[in-house]
């Protein structure tokens, strides 16, 4: 098997693109789920779609941001709580 150039890799990687969002397009499934999770797809999307990619992108990011804020917090509350057993006394 001869090797490919680098023009070549990313010309045979596009076509595979385009081919695997053309295929779920046409099976009606979530293109926009597909490029959500293999963002070199995205510039085979439509204008509508390219636009539903923000918004779900921005709303997994916000959700993922909660996330982190909530297990940060949580964190600081366990410590805060050890912390405060660790200076009082029990009494008898």
């Amino acid at each position: 098997m001869s090797k490919l150039n680098a023009a070549e890799r990313k010309a045979r990687d596009n076509a595979r693109f385009s081919q695997r969002v053309d295929e779920r397009r046409t099976k009606g499934e979530d293109v926009v789920a597909y490029v959500l999770g293999n963002k070199l797809a995205f510039k085979f999307l439509t204008k509508p779609e390219r636009h539903e990619f923000k918004q779900r992108e921005a709303a997994l990011e916000e959700e993922a941001k909660l996330k982190k804020q909530q297990a940060f917090e949580l964190k600081t509350e366990q410590e805060l709580e050890k912390a405060e057993a660790a200076f009082t006394v029990p009494e008898e």
